[in-house]
């Protein structure tokens, strides 16, 4: 059996007013929404297979980037990363996010970074099936003014120029070999 409550005024308790009863969250935007809400999250997801050469420099990882249009001025946004992948020495890979095509929350040059892949074996022992995750997270704080665009990229630098393979592991073409998906999550805070 389903009940239903219909009415028209509220009073209040002391009988000395009423309590409107209209849509209470209509026209309600970001400016209205208190310091630390969440205002948005977006996310880039993909399962394409890449192999991409390391360098000194930073360069996008496998296309992973989103741009996000700012809800609120002087935003703050959680960026969220899990990469799939395999590399020879993953020690040699530094991962880092952009902000408009510069660095956030890591100084320094070449080694420098917010996180490196896991390093799952040694030497040459099942270098061809065994996936060497990353994952993290950072907060990065702007002063983007509402309705601005910020493109955030996933990027790596390597010391070497051995092959980083995304969403997959060195061998292909056998259903035993593990292959997966990398993510980008961005979530906008209210500053």
């Amino acid at each position: 059996m389903t009940s239903k409550l219909k009415t028209d005024v509220l009073e209040t308790v002391s009988g000395s007013g009423t309590i409107a009863l209209t849509n209470q969250l209509s026209g309600m935007t970001g400016a209205s929404m208190p310091s630390g809400s969440v205002l948005q999250v977006v996310s880039y997801l993909t399962s394409t297979q890449v192999a991409q050469t390391g360098s000194t420099s930073d360069q996008i990882l496998n296309g992973m980037t989103k741009t996000v249009t700012a809800i609120g001025a002087n935003s703050k946004f959680l960026v969220q990363v899990r990469w799939f992948g395999e590399a020879k020495d993953m020690w040699d890979n530094c991962f880092n996010i952009h902000l408009n095509g510069t660095r956030v929350n890591s100084s320094g040059g070449r080694g420098h970074s917010l996180s490196s892949g896991t390093q799952s074996y040694g030497a040459t022992v099942d270098d061809a099936s065994t996936p060497e995750p990353m994952s993290f997270s950072t907060l990065v704080t702007t002063t983007a003014g509402v309705g601005s665009s910020l493109v955030f990229s996933l990027v790596f630098d390597s010391s070497n120029t051995h092959v980083i393979y995304s969403n997959r592991t060195f061998s292909t073409g056998q259903t035993n070999y593990e292959q997966g998906t990398s993510e980008i999550i961005i979530t906008e805070i209210k500053g």
